[in-house]
């Protein structure tokens, strides 16, 4: 198993134990719960340390976390279109952080469903030399498109953290 799969893994096990952690089981009935404990709004708020976009900036002037969103000339202001990882998407979730279209079987990555708005990023030190970038992607990170996974694979998540 190689580094990207395992993250990827590491991502949807995590968004599996905050839904256990929260008392939410995953059955079709909870999938608006899921939705909206999974979604920025709400992790950032009650979780800021799980997310380096999660931070939650009490006074901006006081401030010592880097962010390169952030306006820090604000004190005191956090907003959400500036923090988020997706900044262009309303409502945005976190549930699949780790995209399911992301092809972490190949040491350079890729997209299962050749989405335009990924791109391949150019370093010397990865190991092929390039990685698969769907940061520009929102595809996975609306509610809409989080309650379609969802409905489609909840019996094998739900299996899935019965294993663990």
């Amino acid at each position: 198993m190689n580094l990207l799969q395992q993250w990827k893994i590491n991502k949807m096990q995590d968004s599996l134990s905050i839904l256990k952690k929260e008392g939410i089981s995953l059955t079709l009935e909870n999938i608006p719960c899921i939705i909206e404990e999974m979604s920025f709004r709400v992790r950032s708020k009650k979780h800021p340390e799980e997310c380096p976009y999660y931070v939650k900036i009490a006074d901006a002037d006081e401030c010592n976390f880097e962010h390169p969103k952030v306006q820090t000339n604000t004190p005191g202001l956090l907003d959400f279109k500036e923090t988020s990882c997706h900044p262009e998407v309303e409502n945005l979730n976190c549930f699949l952080c780790a995209c399911p279209n992301y092809e972490s079987d190949k040491l350079a990555g890729g997209c299962k469903i050749n989405s335009q708005k990924g791109r391949v990023h150019f370093h010397p030190n990865l190991p092929e030399g390039r990685i698969w970038d769907c940061s520009d992607c929102n595809i996975n990170h609306t509610p809409d498109e989080i309650r379609r996974y969802l409905t489609k694979y909840i019996s094998e998540l739900s299996n899935c953290l019965a294993t663990r």
